[in-house]
């Protein structure tokens, strides 16, 4: 007798799908090598570009999301060199990282271990020798960071934070450095220490300084108070009139081909001034903290943006565009959707928070709008109605019928806040909040259904569920009523919960399910009464996430150690769905659209949505 079964085929790589952009900090150009470009954020994201910036990929960061990356630069003679300078709670995160193979591997240089590095310098003459300001002074290397010494004195209690330096084009002995309330200058390789802020605001934030290459006498500098330039080597600075509103300054930069050319970024936005500051034209209403120039391509600049993400210009500045193509760095909430429409929302972003949509597998997404002055928080969309949604912000719930671009508000349940969402068809949602599970059938009134206090509310093969610090709970009547699940293991604490559609031949539908636990994956086979442990591929340790296919029944996925496993037999035996999967490490969620089910999409909170082919051939076994 033969038997046949499903096996699958070889996996594919995840691919970025977006929603692209979001908050870029840092960007510089590689000198040595045409086209290739590096990015880093806020949160510890580094990302490189090998075509100028038409696409961007992800580098692998120790410090990515547990520190701050303060500073980024590129030797300019060894294009595999980069420098990251990181401020971080976790002392053994905190100093500057080196990479000699431009990215893939990274070391934290043992001689600033601990220090909150905010600045790096490279001196244009020499290569080797780099300059570190940290929040207790400056820094020095000579032999291209390997070894570091203390270049400012411990006792100039002003000298610090050191949130900018510059050093002179041609003497390395002269450095500029500026802190969170003036700027310095050495000129004699850190002996002695001048403080140079006679005509600039008192305690001015300074947060960067640039010496003009052709005329070295001639510096610029941007601070909290404005824009600043000196003609006599910072004895004496002159605040330059920038237009109403500009006035606190990010970085300023002059064009090394054309140094009467600079920019700006401001709280107004992007500056550019062709007559070294004495005008002044918007070009960009972005907030643009860093920009970079191109020293292959004429008139090509490159920029991080905190509303914009990264933007490039090919005419010498005068216009920008959004590049984000492989870059995501955003607040991602939630990832939900029906028929062939995918929806994602993030929060806390000015300009590009709020809902996004799909309607081709995430080859474009579309920013559907955002309900302001609310964030949201969680959303749902109805099974039987692609456009219809549902959102819960800190203000309450709302809905939207026409895929996320209007939103009204709508009457919400009892409680300060919603923890989770359910749409179910017919127009019954269900809700959680700090009072309990509520039910409405689509008449604008909610009914109390159970006092459980969920942190998780979702629906798994037509079976809605909740779970709650006490255990997991199942509705059979679309709400109405919660029966609550067998415990897999003493202690064990709930994350996702999982029922097949279909289960197997001679078993009652949603038989099948797999609970996901801090103790390992469990597999029950009579609707989660009972459970047993799952150990052939997944091991006993943290399953962050369960999902079984909505159409193709007996195959499941879960999610543990940051990767993504696959199972073809109702949960029994797991295999990894794909080696890559481990460099993009914690999704939030996984999900399959029906209309589309040879794709499994997976939601990283900053990182966006992936998505991987899932096909499955059938095999006939003797």
């Amino acid at each position: 007798m033969s038997a046949v079964v499903a096996v699958p085929s070889m996996a594919a790589p995840w691919r970025a799908t977006g929603p692209f952009g979001g908050d870029a900090e840092l960007v510089r150009s590689v000198p040595g090598v045409k086209n290739l470009v590096v990015a880093g954020t806020h949160n510890g994201l580094i990302f490189s570009s090998s075509n100028g910036g038409a696409y961007w990929n992800p580098v692998n960061f120790p410090a990515q999301f547990a520190g701050t990356l303060h500073a980024l630069e590129v030797d300019p003679q060894t294009p595999s060199l980069w420098y990251a300078g990181v401020e971080s709670d976790t002392s053994w995160l905190s100093g500057v990282w080196k990479t000699l193979d431009s990215g893939r591997t990274w070391q934290l240089i043992p001689d600033t271990k601990g220090l909150a590095v905010w600045s790096l310098a490279i001196f244009p003459g020499n290569a080797a020798v780099v300059a570190a300001g940290t929040g207790s002074g400056v820094f020095r290397s000579g032999d291209h960071g390997a070894t570091w010494q203390r270049m400012s004195p411990v006792s100039n209690t002003e000298l610090k934070p050191v949130v900018s330096l510059a050093f002179h084009p041609s003497s390395q002995k002269i450095l500029y450095a500026g802190t969170t309330h003036l700027p310095w200058r050495t000129a004699d390789g850190g002996s002695t220490w001048q403080s140079i802020h006679e005509g600039m605001l008192d305690d001015s934030d300074v947060f960067s300084i640039t010496v003009d290459p052709a005329r070295p006498a001639r510096v610029f500098a941007s601070a909290c108070s404005g824009v600043y330039a000196s003609q006599n080597e910072a004895a004496k600075w002159s605040r330059l009139g920038t237009p109403p509103g500009a006035f606190r300054t990010y970085f300023v930069a002059m064009d090394p081909k054309r140094t009467d050319t600079v920019f700006a970024g401001t709280t107004e936005g992007l500056l550019r001034s062709s007559d070294s500051g004495k005008n002044w034209r918007k070009v960009s209403p972005n907030a643009v903290r860093s920009m970079a120039f191109d020293p292959w391509v004429a008139g090509r600049l490159f920029f991080a943006s905190s509303t914009a993400g990264l933007m490039v210009s090919t005419d010498d500045g005068l216009t920008l565009r959004e590049s984000n193509f492989g870059f995501t760095n955003r607040n991602f909430t939630t990832l939900t959707g029906a028929g062939e429409q995918l929806y994602s929302s993030s929060v806390y972003e000015p300009v590009s928070g709020g809902v996004y949509r799909t309607g081709n597998l995430g080859l474009r997404w579309t920013h559907a709008g955002e309900p302001r002055p609310d964030q949201l928080l969680t959303m749902a969309a109805a099974p039987d109605n692609p456009a219809r949604l549902f959102a819960a912000g800190y203000r309450g719930l709302l809905k939207s019928t026409d895929g996320g671009q209007a939103w009204a508000s709508a009457p919400s349940p009892p409680g300060n806040r919603i923890m989770g969402l359910a749409a179910l068809r017919g127009g019954t949602v269900l809700s959680a909040t700090e009072q309990g599970l509520f039910r409405n059938s689509g008449d604008g009134t909610w009914t109390q259904t159970g006092s459980l206090q969920a942190n998780t509310l979702s629906v798994s093969g037509g079976l809605p569920f909740a779970l709650t610090s006490n255990g997991a709970f199942i509705s059979k009547d679309m709400g109405s009523s919660w029966t609550q699940c067998g415990n897999p293991q003493e202690g064990a604490t709930w994350y996702g919960l999982a029922f097949d559609t279909g289960a197997f031949p001679g078993s009652n539908v949603g038989s099948t399910a797999i609970a996901a636990t801090s103790a390992g994956a469990f597999r029950s086979t009579d609707g989660c009464i009972s459970w047993s442990a799952v150990r052939e591929g997944l091991r006993a340790e943290t399953t962050s996430l369960a999902l079984f296919h909505p159409v193709r029944h007996g195959e499941a996925y879960v999610s543990q150690g940051g990767r993504v496993f696959r199972s073809l037999d109702g949960g029994q035996r797991w295999t990894p769905l794909d080696d890559e999967a481990a460099a993009i490490s914690g999704p939030s969620s996984l999900f399959v659209l029906p209309s589309a089910p040879d794709r499994l999409f997976a939601l990283f909170p900053r990182r966006g949505v992936f998505s991987t082919t899932i096909v499955t051939k059938e095999t006939t076994l003797p």
